[in-house]
C-alpha cells in the first residue's frame, strides 16, 4: 500500500474535526517543502532543476512541486524555463531571500488551527474562546513573520553545511 492510499484510508476513517486538522497539517508542510526546494536551487546555482528532480529530493510527487514552483515564481523568487532542458532557477542570491518571503509565497495560513465547529455558547469558555484564540493567533502570526523576516535562505544553507 502506498503513502497516498494509506493517507486516504486514514482520512476516510476520521471524523470531520480530524479531517480538517489533517488537511491543516498537510498544508503546513508546504513551507518546509518550499524552503527545501529553494535550498536545492541555491546549491545548483546556474543549473536549472526540473520539477521531477526537485520532487525526488523532497520525496514527493512532482505535481506538488510544480504547484509550489508556480507560487514561488509568482512571488518573484524564482524563474522557470520550459522545455526538455528547462526547470527552475533562483532569481536572487540566497542572502537576499528571506524565509518570510518564501512563507508568504506558499502558505498564507495561520500558525495553528481553530475549532472547526462553533463551541457551546452555554459554556463560559465556549462562548468566549474563539475571540481569545483569534487574538492569540494574531500575535503568534506576527511573531512568526518577524522571525522569518530575520532569516534568509543563506542562513538555511549555512545550517545545512554545519549539520
Amino acid at each position: 500500500m502506498g503513502t497516498l492510499e494509506a493517507a486516504t484510508i486514514f482520512v476516510i476513517g476520521l471524523g470531520i474535526c480530524n479531517r480538517i486538522c489533517y488537511i491543516n497539517f498537510m498544508q503546513s508542510c508546504r513551507f518546509a517543502f518550499a524552503v527545501h526546494v529553494m535550498a536545492v536551487l541555491a546549491l545548483e546555482k546556474a543549473h536549472c532543476c526540473s520539477s521531477s528532480r526537485l520532487a525526488q529530493t523532497v520525496n514527493t510527487n512532482p505535481v506538488v512541486i510544480r504547484r509550489l514552483l508556480i507560487e514561488l515564481q509568482e512571488a518573484g523568487l524564482i524563474s522557470t524555463l520550459r522545455g526538455p532542458r528547462g526547470g527552475a532557477l533562483l532569481k536572487r542570491k540566497p542572502g537576499k531571500v528571506t524565509l518570510r518571503e518564501i512563507h508568504e509565497a506558499v502558505d498564507q495560513g495561520n500558525t495553528f488551527g481553530t475549532h472547526p465547529n462553533e463551541p457551546s455558547q452555554g459554556c463560559p469558555v465556549g462562548k468566549k474562546i474563539a475571540r481569545v484564540m483569534e487574538r492569540i493567533q494574531d500575535r503568534t502570526n506576527r511573531a512568526l513573520e518577524r522571525e522569518l523576516a530575520r532569516m534568509t535562505l543563506a542562513d538555511v544553507l549555512r545550517e545545512l553545511q554545519s549539520e
